[in-house]
Protein backbone atom coordinates (compact mmCIF):
# COMPACT_ATOMS: atom_id res chain seq x y z
CA UNK A 1 0.00 0.00 0.00
CA UNK A 2 1.29 3.53 -0.73
CA UNK A 3 2.71 5.47 2.18
CA UNK A 4 1.14 8.75 3.33
CA UNK A 5 1.66 11.97 1.41
CA UNK A 6 4.73 13.31 3.13
CA UNK A 7 4.29 17.06 2.69
CA UNK A 8 0.93 18.13 1.31
CA UNK A 9 2.09 21.68 0.64
CA UNK A 10 -0.37 22.29 -2.18
CA UNK A 11 -2.76 19.38 -1.63
CA UNK A 12 -5.16 18.46 -4.44
CA UNK A 13 -7.64 17.33 -1.79
CA UNK A 14 -8.42 18.80 1.64
CA UNK A 15 -5.63 18.44 4.16
CA UNK A 16 -3.03 20.35 6.15
CA UNK A 17 -0.60 22.54 4.23
CA UNK A 18 2.89 23.77 5.00
CA UNK A 19 3.32 27.48 4.13
CA UNK A 20 5.24 28.01 0.91
CA UNK A 21 5.11 28.95 -2.73
CA UNK A 22 4.38 26.87 -5.79
CA UNK A 23 5.60 23.28 -5.92
CA UNK A 24 9.28 23.04 -6.86
CA UNK A 25 9.49 19.24 -6.75
CA UNK A 26 7.05 16.35 -6.88
CA UNK A 27 7.75 12.67 -6.28
CA UNK A 28 4.75 10.46 -7.01
CA UNK A 29 4.64 6.79 -5.99
CA UNK A 30 8.44 6.63 -5.87
CA UNK A 31 10.40 3.62 -4.62
CA UNK A 32 13.95 2.29 -4.92
CA UNK A 33 14.81 -1.40 -5.02
CA UNK A 34 17.72 -2.84 -3.01
CA UNK A 35 18.44 -6.55 -3.04
CA UNK A 36 15.22 -7.14 -4.92
CA UNK A 37 13.11 -5.35 -2.31
CA UNK A 38 11.82 -1.76 -2.09
CA UNK A 39 13.82 0.51 0.21
CA UNK A 40 10.55 1.96 1.51
CA UNK A 41 6.86 2.00 0.65
CA UNK A 42 5.97 4.29 -2.30
CA UNK A 43 6.56 7.93 -1.43
CA UNK A 44 4.46 10.91 -2.52
CA UNK A 45 6.45 14.06 -1.78
CA UNK A 46 5.77 17.70 -2.68
CA UNK A 47 8.34 20.40 -1.87
CA UNK A 48 7.17 23.99 -2.17
CA UNK A 49 9.46 26.83 -3.15
CA UNK A 50 10.75 28.71 -0.13
CA UNK A 51 10.38 25.90 2.40
CA UNK A 52 12.73 23.83 4.57
CA UNK A 53 12.00 20.13 5.09
CA UNK A 54 14.12 18.14 7.55
CA UNK A 55 14.60 14.37 7.06
CA UNK A 56 15.54 12.13 9.98
CA UNK A 57 15.93 8.40 10.52
CA UNK A 58 18.47 5.77 11.60
CA UNK A 59 21.55 4.90 9.57
CA UNK A 60 20.64 2.79 6.56
CA UNK A 61 16.99 3.86 6.57
CA UNK A 62 17.23 5.54 3.15
CA UNK A 63 17.67 9.25 3.93
CA UNK A 64 20.48 9.73 1.42
CA UNK A 65 18.60 7.67 -1.16
CA UNK A 66 15.58 9.94 -0.80
CA UNK A 67 17.71 13.07 -1.24
CA UNK A 68 19.50 11.64 -4.27
CA UNK A 69 16.15 10.74 -5.85
CA UNK A 70 14.88 14.25 -5.18
CA UNK A 71 18.01 15.71 -6.78
CA UNK A 72 17.65 13.50 -9.85
CA UNK A 73 20.88 11.55 -9.24
CA UNK A 74 18.97 8.27 -8.92
CA UNK A 75 16.10 7.00 -11.01
CA UNK A 76 13.10 5.61 -9.14
CA UNK A 77 12.21 1.95 -9.57
CA UNK A 78 8.56 3.01 -9.65
CA UNK A 79 6.79 6.34 -9.82
CA UNK A 80 7.72 9.70 -11.29
CA UNK A 81 9.79 12.78 -10.44
CA UNK A 82 9.06 16.32 -11.64
CA UNK A 83 11.20 19.38 -10.84
CA UNK A 84 10.61 22.95 -12.00
CA UNK A 85 14.33 23.74 -12.40
CA UNK A 86 17.80 22.71 -11.29
CA UNK A 87 18.20 20.46 -8.26
CA UNK A 88 21.51 20.04 -6.43
CA UNK A 89 22.65 17.34 -3.99
CA UNK A 90 25.43 18.12 -1.52
CA UNK A 91 26.97 15.59 0.84
CA UNK A 92 28.80 17.20 3.76
CA UNK A 93 31.92 18.97 2.51
CA UNK A 94 32.25 17.04 -0.74
CA UNK A 95 32.11 18.36 -4.29
CA UNK A 96 34.94 20.91 -4.52
CA UNK A 97 38.38 20.36 -6.05
CA UNK A 98 40.95 20.14 -3.28
CA UNK A 99 43.70 21.90 -5.26
CA UNK A 100 41.63 25.03 -5.87
CA UNK A 101 41.46 28.00 -3.56
CA UNK A 102 38.16 28.51 -1.79
CA UNK A 103 37.51 31.63 -3.90
CA UNK A 104 38.21 29.80 -7.16
CA UNK A 105 36.16 26.77 -6.16
CA UNK A 106 33.09 28.75 -5.13
CA UNK A 107 33.32 31.20 -8.04
CA UNK A 108 33.97 28.44 -10.57
CA UNK A 109 31.02 26.38 -9.38
CA UNK A 110 28.74 29.41 -9.43
CA UNK A 111 29.96 30.31 -12.92
CA UNK A 112 28.78 26.95 -14.24
CA UNK A 113 25.29 28.04 -13.21
CA UNK A 114 25.79 31.48 -14.76
CA UNK A 115 25.95 33.09 -11.33
CA UNK A 116 29.64 33.91 -10.77
CA UNK A 117 28.60 37.32 -9.40
CA UNK A 118 26.82 35.60 -6.50
CA UNK A 119 29.98 33.91 -5.18
CA UNK A 120 31.15 36.83 -3.04
CA UNK A 121 27.87 37.18 -1.15
CA UNK A 122 27.67 33.42 -0.60
CA UNK A 123 31.21 33.34 0.78
CA UNK A 124 30.46 36.26 3.07
CA UNK A 125 27.32 34.55 4.38
CA UNK A 126 29.37 31.50 5.34
CA UNK A 127 32.24 33.51 6.81
CA UNK A 128 34.71 32.32 4.18
CA UNK A 129 36.51 35.50 3.14
CA UNK A 130 39.36 34.92 5.65
CA UNK A 131 39.84 31.49 3.99
CA UNK A 132 39.45 32.69 0.40
CA UNK A 133 43.07 32.10 -0.59
CA UNK A 134 43.44 28.76 1.16
CA UNK A 135 43.20 25.62 -0.96
CA UNK A 136 40.21 23.44 -0.26
CA UNK A 137 42.47 20.51 0.60
CA UNK A 138 43.93 22.39 3.58
CA UNK A 139 40.57 23.18 5.17
CA UNK A 140 39.21 21.46 8.24
CA UNK A 141 36.14 19.25 7.87
CA UNK A 142 33.86 22.02 9.12
CA UNK A 143 35.45 24.59 6.82
CA UNK A 144 34.93 22.27 3.85
CA UNK A 145 31.25 21.97 4.72
CA UNK A 146 30.95 25.76 4.73
CA UNK A 147 32.83 26.11 1.42
CA UNK A 148 30.72 23.48 -0.33
CA UNK A 149 27.54 25.04 1.00
CA UNK A 150 28.65 28.48 -0.24
CA UNK A 151 29.14 27.05 -3.73
CA UNK A 152 25.70 25.46 -3.68
CA UNK A 153 24.03 28.63 -2.37
CA UNK A 154 25.71 30.75 -5.04
CA UNK A 155 24.22 28.51 -7.75
CA UNK A 156 20.69 29.14 -6.44
CA UNK A 157 19.02 25.92 -7.56
CA UNK A 158 15.27 25.47 -7.42
CA UNK A 159 15.80 22.55 -5.02
CA UNK A 160 18.80 22.09 -2.73
CA UNK A 161 19.26 18.69 -1.08
CA UNK A 162 21.73 18.83 1.81
CA UNK A 163 22.97 15.54 3.28
CA UNK A 164 24.31 16.03 6.82
CA UNK A 165 25.30 19.71 6.47
CA UNK A 166 25.69 20.01 10.26
CA UNK A 167 28.51 17.44 10.39
CA UNK A 168 31.76 18.77 11.86
CA UNK A 169 30.35 22.26 12.48
CA UNK A 170 31.01 24.02 15.77
CA UNK A 171 28.35 26.03 17.60
CA UNK A 172 29.15 29.28 15.82
CA UNK A 173 29.14 27.58 12.41
CA UNK A 174 25.79 25.98 13.24
CA UNK A 175 24.37 29.43 13.93
CA UNK A 176 25.78 30.63 10.59
CA UNK A 177 24.23 27.61 8.86
CA UNK A 178 20.82 28.37 10.34
CA UNK A 179 21.03 31.97 9.13
CA UNK A 180 22.10 30.88 5.65
CA UNK A 181 19.30 28.31 5.36
CA UNK A 182 16.76 30.95 6.36
CA UNK A 183 18.15 33.33 3.73
CA UNK A 184 18.13 30.64 1.03
CA UNK A 185 14.57 29.71 1.89
CA UNK A 186 13.53 33.38 1.78
CA UNK A 187 15.03 33.51 -1.73
CA UNK A 188 12.52 30.87 -2.86
CA UNK A 189 14.70 27.75 -2.83
CA UNK A 190 13.13 24.49 -1.65
CA UNK A 191 15.44 22.87 0.92
CA UNK A 192 15.47 19.15 1.73
CA UNK A 193 17.93 18.43 4.54
CA UNK A 194 18.90 15.11 6.11
CA UNK A 195 20.51 15.31 9.53
CA UNK A 196 21.51 13.33 12.61
CA UNK A 197 21.21 16.56 14.62
CA UNK A 198 17.50 17.37 14.29
CA UNK A 199 17.56 19.61 17.34
CA UNK A 200 19.58 22.15 15.36
CA UNK A 201 17.33 22.34 12.30
CA UNK A 202 13.84 21.29 13.37
CA UNK A 203 13.08 24.67 15.00
CA UNK A 204 13.59 26.23 11.55
CA UNK A 205 11.68 23.62 9.56
CA UNK A 206 8.37 23.91 7.76
CA UNK A 207 8.01 20.12 7.80
CA UNK A 208 9.67 17.01 9.21
CA UNK A 209 9.96 13.66 7.43
CA UNK A 210 10.89 10.60 9.48
CA UNK A 211 12.02 7.42 7.72
CA UNK A 212 11.23 4.34 9.81
CA UNK A 213 9.90 0.81 9.32
CA UNK A 214 10.11 1.12 5.55
CA UNK A 215 7.96 4.23 5.33
CA UNK A 216 8.43 7.96 4.96
CA UNK A 217 6.00 9.73 7.24
CA UNK A 218 5.29 13.33 8.15
CA UNK A 219 5.67 14.40 11.80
Amino acid sequence: MPGPRAIPLRPPSPGPAVPGGAAALRLSGVTRVHGGHPVWAPVDLVLAAGTLTVVTGPNGSGKSTLLRLAAGLLRPATGTRACVGTALYLRGGAGLRTAQTVRAAVTGTAALAGRAQAAGAAMAALGLHPLADRTVGTLSAGERVRAALAAAVACRPAVLCLDEPTAALDERALDDLAAVLNAVRADGVALLVATHQPGVLLPLADAHLSIADGRVVRR
